[in-house]
């Protein structure tokens, strides 16, 4: 099987299920892999690129081993960057249990049940108020949800008090929350993203920028709309749901379908009416 840093690691154990003790051998942080509750949680959600991170290798370490039972990477490993998930990695003496804006959400009995906490933990994301921190108490550095929460405009911190817990903390960055409005407007979209695929036919023009750093995503794709032609549409392999580009897209009367792959990929369908 060909794979990439994109390639997530629930894929990987499906193909092949000696992934789990291959991953684990590498260090003592890839042992939760092993838990079939965690697994259950992470493994849909992570990718090669974010296990490498969680675990505290470089993404080629990871690659190599993947390689040892069979899987075949897809392009030059030493060129894989091994960027992490910007945010604070600061203390906050100031957070503490008592504090009147703060948060506190355990998930760890929801994890020994057996069920994923995400959902819980976005619930309290909808309630919470402009000054209030959420405090997550967790066995693990939830990446995936630090990836989500970051787009949508949250600064996070990781502590670390002894081995069995970990605790983050997402705030909302006032200079850099985004609206949702316009997210919604797309979701809310009643076209279906693979019948306007099918109207199109082979009208479709498509680029892929994953790889992007930003704010190259976003200069790509309001580039490649200008040469567009008539009865066109630009198809887009992208990371997420732009939030910084849908206005742009909306004020050049642009709609917008998409199709979430999973959390590390979206699809775009931009077009005009």
């Amino acid at each position: 099987m060909k794979i990439n840093r994109n390639t997530r690691i629930s894929t990987l154990i499906k193909e092949n299920i000696d992934t789990i003790e291959v991953i684990a051998s590498i260090n003592k942080n890839f042992l939760k892999l092993k838990n079939p509750i965690l697994r259950k949680v992470l493994a849909p959600r992570v990718t090669i690129s974010d296990a490498a991170k969680v675990g505290g290798v470089k993404v080629d370490v990871l690659i190599k081993k993947l390689e040892e039972i069979g899987f075949i990477f897809e392009g030059e490993i030493k060129n894989i960057p091994n960027t992490a998930v910007k945010r604070s990695i600061k203390k906050e003496p100031h957070l503490h249990k008592n504090d009147q804006n703060m948060k506190v959400l355990d998930v760890r009995p929801t994890l020994d049940s057996g069920e994923d906490p995400f959902n819980i933990i976005m619930k309290e994301v909808k309630i919470l108020n402009d000054s209030e921190t959420l405090h997550i108490i967790n066995t693990f550095e939830p990446i995936p949800l630090i990836r989500k929460l970051q787009s949508k405009g949250y600064e996070s911190w990781t502590e670390r008090p002894n081995e069995s817990e970990v605790h983050t903390f997402f705030r909302k960055n006032a200079t850099k929350w985004v609206d949702n409005e316009l997210e919604e407007k797309v979701k809310k979209n009643p076209k279906s993203f693979d019948e306007q695929i099918i109207f199109f036919g082979d009208n479709i023009k498509k680029i892929d920028v994953r790889d992007l750093e930003m704010p190259e995503p976003m200069v790509t794709v309001l580039k490649e709309i200008e040469t567009l032609k008539d009865g066109e549409a630009l198809y887009v392999d992208h990371k997420k749901i732009p939030q910084f580009l849908l206005p742009e897209l909306e004020q050049r009367n642009y709609e917008v379908l998409y199709k979430e792959i999973d959390c590390n990929h979206t699809l775009l369908l931009v077009y005009k009416d």
